[in-house]
């Protein structure tokens, strides 16, 4: 597990980031230019770490001698190199830079072709004096001495930077307009970057805590790349021409590049959903047959126990570990920490003992079941009334099954 565990940690901390891109010279500053600044949206790629998308701006220059300079401009880079980048995303240690990726041909060969993703440009409807107030930004957030920032795959991103900036030279329409709640959640986005990859996906829905779950408005939500090509069209914003009337500050899409095959993300990724069900009916059926059977099939019931404790302890050490040593907070304020917890790791012991001995059942097995049970009941309980938050929902369901197969046969073997 651990290898998946830290492909996890690291799709972390580069969610919502795309590649690294080659950089090139920003464009010259003319104040007698006429700028006009496009928004690039660069779809899902293969690899898992491109899978959420990525967003840059365009500046384009028209000079009065007929000269055309273009640059892009990228909040997603970092030391791809750095072997630490994991743990540097667990302790909010981890530094991402803004940088150019040169102009627009560069751009779509390097995201489009060699990385085979969609790509899209639209222009932005932004009066020449917000033109240049956004592109001296840009030019300031590349200066080596002031580019790096502390990236948190939620609130500091390539998506992030580039909604804030809008939002600040539209003197805040973005966050007006964009007040609304979002029909998703950050557990919804999460779960359509892990379509096509199960296993990643299900350690997401288990490590991922109950701040996926909140409310988020349709301004938060453009920290996913493809929300903000969607919604920076429903912002409307006076005429920049002068003509009068309102139009969409984001305009009609313009085609750069596209995928040679199906879109890599479709739908959100539904495993967890199909196996919590599974391991319910697995639990139930297997302690009702083991209680048919009784004590006679001891390696068998070892293979029942193991089954599940082993993975729900497992799970509840690195959540634990996670509470105890991350200063991420969506890693830390984890509910599943009282349903999968880490002390059912002394039950795959017990497991051996049966394999290697029999079936005993002391006392305090007994009480742990009990325990566990209680417990998984007002988990449950506290997800029916709402005082918890934290989904899939599923998942303590299953859990809340694994202790009443283990407390039933504990029960009924120990008046054997």
């Amino acid at each position: 597990m651990r290898p998946r565990v830290l492909l996890l940690w690291l799709w972390l901390g580069l969610l919502l980031c795309g590649s690294p891109a080659s950089a090139a010279a920003p464009a010259a500053d003319d104040d007698e230019a006429e700028l006009r600044i496009d928004l690039i949206t660069i779809g899902p790629g293969d690899p898992l770490l491109t899978r959420a998308g990525h967003t840059a701006l365009l500046v384009t220059e028209h000079h009065a001698d007929g000269r055309v300079l273009e640059t892009v401009y990228n909040y997603g880079d970092t030391d791809f190199g750095d072997p630490w980048i994991p743990v540097r995303f667990l302790f909010a240690r981890l530094q991402f830079f803004a940088s150019v990726t040169g102009d627009l041909y560069d751009t779509t060969m390097l995201y489009g072709r060699y990385q085979d993703r969609d790509m899209i440009r639209q222009p932005l409807a932004l009066t020449q004096p917000q033109a240049r107030a956004l592109a001296a930004m840009l030019e300031r957030d590349v200066d080596p001495a002031s580019r790096e920032y502390d990236y948190h795959y939620l609130e500091q991103t390539c998506s992030t930077k580039v909604r804030d900036r809008l939002d600040e030279v539209t003197g805040g329409e973005l966050r007006r307009q964009l007040a609304e709640l979002d029909p998703w959640t950050v557990r919804d986005y999460q779960q359509l970057t892990f379509d096509g990859d199960p296993l990643t996906a299900l350690l997401g829905d288990v490590l991922f805590g109950r701040l996926h779950d909140r409310p988020i408005t349709k301004y938060y939500a453009l920290l996913w790349p493809q929300r903000v090509s969607e919604y920076l069209s429903q912002v409307m914003v006076p005429d920049p021409t002068g003509a009068g009337g309102l139009v969409p500050l984001a305009g009609e899409p313009v085609v750069l590049a596209e995928r040679g095959g199906p879109p890599r993300t479709q739908h959100r990724n539904p495993i967890t959903w199909w196996f919590a069900p599974l391991l319910l009916g697995w639990a139930l059926a297997g302690a009702a047959w083991l209680a048919r059977s009784g004590r006679e099939r001891p390696r068998l019931a070892a293979l029942w126990l193991t089954s599940w404790s082993l993975p729900s302890g497992l799970l509840g050490l690195v959540i634990l570990v996670l509470q105890l040593t991350s200063t991420v907070p969506e890693l830390r304020s984890n509910e599943l920490i009282v349903t999968l917890p880490a002390t059912d790791l002394v039950l795959v012991v017990v497991a051996i003992r049966w394999w290697r001995k029999g079936v005993s059942i002391p006392r305090w097995l007994e009480r742990y079941a009990g325990l566990r049970l209680g417990v998984g009941a007002i988990a449950v309980a506290g997800r029916a009334v709402g005082v918890l938050v934290q989904q899939p929902w599923v998942i303590p369901a299953a859990s809340l099954g694994c202790s009443l197969g283990l407390w039933w046969l504990a029960r009924r073997w120990r008046r054997e």
